[in-house]
């Protein structure tokens, strides 16, 4: 290759520039800074900006509008917040903005947040911490079932790569809008067990996170989506959106969990192969896959636990119902409820017997959620075949990942004792 000589009027050109490249960036406001009292106050700066507004899943009534000083930054103090793991994004002149002095950023579906993680008993357990970690891998996978190849995430627990131990399987499954990353990013499946572990209060397991979405292959930033499928036939009166009226539409993603991941993963990992040693839980859309497939299998799954399950998604069991009086609810399910004659119809097997078979049945639900109604008629009706469960409703609580952590983190810490 020929080479190139500098002439000295070139080099003194650079030599006059480097002050100009070496010129440091003005510094970026303190964004956020968690104050002695737990409250936060966000930083933005936008000088030409004619709103900034901040967006956060503590509080409703968003987005709240901050204030521009003579600097051009723009300012909000909330809270005090209590220990947590929040997600909060800016909006600037309507168009929706990251806050760039935070490194850690997450995605739900197609949706990017920034997070905020306030210290104290939560927070600490949703933090990264000086603890054993375990390791999550991103694994692919056939799925006969769906005629896909899919990924899944995993998480090993510490030490699986230094010991010949075999270890129990939990089958984590997600809601809707989510995928195979959504336990690891909104969840923090991954935090929530090593600390766990590390304190002693969770026996050392595996988690398999599966793409609850049967017709995607991966996540949406991996592999772009195939368009929606039409609406799917729904039951007379039934909501509209993608609830099934029948067993074929709704039954082949909890079918591959059975039939493909479980398989998948007794083949290739050091897992306890038997159905003690199996657990299956899941939140919304994934609560529900979690109850139909744990019903359906009572062969292979003996914990079964379900959060905030979107039961009225199940086939031909929907009914419209009016919401507990004076109830502040929000998300999905408002109005909406479930019919025991066809809960019945759609679980025959699930009676008494049921007791001598599962070590836990869980089910769990925020009182300020819309699903409270069908939850609890789903638990009229286990109460009503005799069927024994865990039952949790936590005041206060809605359609929301605070309420999922928490759910989990109890689980965790029953599962496999």
């Amino acid at each position: 290759m020929k080479s190139v000589s500098l002439r000295p009027l070139s080099i003194a050109l650079l030599l006059l520039s480097a002050p100009l490249f070496a010129q440091p960036r003005p510094q970026a406001p303190k964004s956020p800074e968690i104050l002695p009292d737990n409250r936060v106050t966000f930083r933005f700066s936008a000088p030409g900006a004619t709103t900034v507004a901040l967006n956060g899943d503590w509080a409703t009534g968003n987005p709240a509008a901050m204030t521009k000083d003579d600097q051009g930054v723009w300012s909000i103090t909330v809270g005090p917040l209590k220990s947590e793991f929040y997600n909060y994004t800016f909006v600037v002149d309507g168009i929706p903005a990251l806050d760039g002095n935070v490194g850690r950023i997450h995605r739900f579906g197609t949706r990017y947040e920034n997070i905020l993680i306030v210290p104290g008993a939560l927070g600490d357990l949703y933090e990264v911490n000086d603890v054993p970690h375990g390791t999550v891998s991103q694994v692919w996978y056939k799925s006969p079932t769906l005629k896909l190849t899919r990924r899944l995430y995993i998480y090993t627990p510490p030490s699986y790569e230094d010991s010949k131990t075999s270890y129990p399987v939990l089958y984590l499954l997600h809601g809707a809008g989510g995928d195979e990353e959504t336990w690891t990013s909104n969840g923090r499946a991954p935090q929530i067990m090593d600390n766990l572990i590390a304190q002693g209060k969770a026996k050392p397991m595996i988690v398999v996170m599966t793409n609850g979405n049967a017709n995607q292959a991966a996540s949406p930033d991996q592999i772009l989506p195939p368009p929606m499928p039409p609406r799917l036939a729904a039951a007379p009166g039934a909501p509209g959106g993608r609830f099934s009226s029948t067993i074929e539409n709704y039954s082949p993603f909890p079918n591959s969990v059975v039939n493909d991941v479980v398989p998948f993963i007794e083949s290739h990992y050091r897992v306890i192969g038997n159905r003690d040693s199996r657990a299956i839980a899941g939140f919304s859309m994934g609560g529900a896959a979690t109850l139909f497939a744990g019903f359906k299998n009572l062969d292979k799954f003996s914990w079964i636990a379900g959060f905030s399950s979107a039961v009225v998604a199940w086939p031909d069991v929907f009914v419209r119902t009016d919401p507990p009086a004076g109830a502040n609810l929000s998300g999905p399910g408002i109005g909406q409820g479930v019919d025991k004659a066809a809960l019945s119809k759609l679980f025959p097997n699930i009676d008494s017997s049921v007791n001598s078979k599962l070590k836990m049945l869980y089910i769990s639900c925020g009182t300020a959620d819309g699903l409270i109604t069908s939850n609890r008629q789903f638990k009229e009706w286990l109460k009503g075949k005799d069927v024994r469960f865990i039952d949790v409703e936590t005041e206060g609580y809605g359609h929301l990942w605070n309420f999922w952590r928490i759910s989990l983190t109890d689980v965790a810490q029953r599962l496999f004792q």
